[in-house]
């Protein structure tokens, strides 16, 4: 006889064998571990941001608020042995010769002025911790009297750290100057100033006043300048007298460049482009911007408007470059009429590209036309003496540049000439190292 089942414990045998887990508890301690990685991982954003904050802070906001004063810096401890800085040093002035014990760098940049009194805009850097720290300052170049402290210190820039290109220097007036430059890439800053001639004139901060355009004509002589605020922007006439802008007409060129440096009584001459076909053009006005006279030149765009240069303010040569090659025209009536010079100018090989290249043209008094261009470890200078034919020949090691019956080489080192031909050396006078 079988036994009968035991229903009971089979019950439990079936539902032993069926279980499903409490998937309820499962969620719950997964949760717990999602919520612990999540504070796992927000713990090391914050610290993180603790260590970089500063840091990026520091980067945003590091621009100085005032111009603290210059002070002597010691070597780079990144560039040589373990540094100490020793006790503070007091801010002086340092001269150009006593300058190169400390790692820095002094770049001449543009001159303006008379021979022997000339002044020069100049870049004084340092490194700091592995940033490249300068201080633009117009001192004197030159000259029969010394002068210990820069004319105007920390010019332009908002901060050491800003890059400066295109500086210009021009006198305006008697003892007044227009200094300006694109910083960091930006427009076109200006600053007038007018020199004093106490030697021992205290340190000056930037004395000079950032420049606003005019909205008055005032009367202008025929020896009174134009001037440009802006890159390519409208012309101003400066009235020679006490340095006052004045609004006058515009030539009817597009990129307007005004052509510093050429002598007085040659009239104002403005290079750009035309304004339907973008050919490069030069503009010429004898009565302040009263009337123009504008030239189309028969040539293709260049890299830039073209460099004009003229003696006389008849005969100008005028010269567009390209990257491999450059062309030119020669006038005898002023600008009104131009020919194209079909003889080429055999450029050196170490200029592979005149890209990015500074660049410049000049007349000589004999009337020989002088070219120069800056290689990559050299300047190159060419020169004729019929206006056609251009031959490299020996020359100073910089930017030649015109001023008041001479020229200045902006090279090292910084060199002087009344003709462009027998050079002699010129010393610059203080400059001031940045903190």
């Amino acid at each position: 006889m079988r036994p009968e089942l035991d229903f009971h414990t089979l019950r439990t045998q079936i539902e032993a064998a069926t279980w499903v887990p409490d998937f309820s508890m499962l969620y719950q301690r997964a949760g717990r571990v999602r919520m612990r990685d999540r504070l796992a991982v927000l713990g090391a954003l914050l610290g993180t941001l603790g260590v970089l904050a500063p840091v990026a802070l520091a980067g945003i906001f590091g621009r100085p608020a005032h111009r603290p004063a210059p002070a002597v810096l010691g070597p780079n401890p990144d560039l040589s042995g373990a540094y100490d800085p020793g006790p503070t040093v007091t801010p002086s002035i340092s001269t150009a010769a006593t300058a190169g014990r400390f790692p820095s760098t002094i770049t001449p940049l543009a001159a303006a002025g008379d021979l022997p009194d000339l002044v020069a805009a100049v870049d004084v850097c340092v490194e700091v911790s592995q940033a490249h720290r300068c201080s633009l300052q117009v001192t004197r170049l030159g000259g029969t009297t010394e002068r210990r402290t820069p004319y105007v210190l920390d010019a332009l820039r908002e901060s050491p750290l800003d890059k400066i290109s295109n500086v210009q220097l021009t006198r305006i007036a008697t003892g007044t100057y227009m200094l300006s430059g694109e910083v960091s890439g930006g427009s076109r800053s200006c600053l007038q100033f007018r020199l004093t001639g106490d030697a021992q004139a205290p340190l000056p901060a930037q004395t000079g006043s950032p420049v606003i355009g005019p909205s008055e004509r005032l009367a202008l002589g025929g020896g009174d300048l134009a001037v440009q605020l802006a890159q390519y922007g409208d012309l101003f006439g400066v009235r020679g007298t006490d340095g006052s802008l004045s609004l006058v007409g515009q030539p009817p060129l597009a990129r307007r460049t005004v052509l510093n440096g050429l002598p007085a009584g040659t009239g104002w001459w403005v290079a750009g482009a035309d304004l339907h076909t973008g050919a490069p053009a030069v503009s010429v006005s004898v009565d302040q911007g009263q009337h123009w006279t504008a030239s189309t030149l028969d040539a293709p765009p260049g890299i830039d408007v073209p460099t004009v240069t003229t003696l006389d303010g008849r005969n100008a040569w005028a010269f567009v470059r390209y990257s491999h090659a450059v062309r030119f025209f020669r006038t005898s009536d002023g600008g009104a009429n131009w020919r194209e010079v079909r003889t080429p100018i055999e450029l050196p090989a170490s200029l592979k590209t005149l890209e990015n290249r500074p660049f410049g043209a000049l007349v000589r008094p004999d009337r020989s036309v002088l070219l120069w261009f800056q290689a990559d470890a050299e300047t190159i200078v060419l020169e004729s003496n019929d206006g056609e034919h251009f031959g490299a020949v020996a020359g100073p090691g910089g930017a030649i540049v015109p001023v008041g019956n001479g020229y200045a080489s902006l090279g090292d080192p910084t060199q002087v000439s009344t003709d462009a031909h027998a050079w002699r050396e010129a010393t610059l006078s203080a400059i001031v190292l940045p903190n």
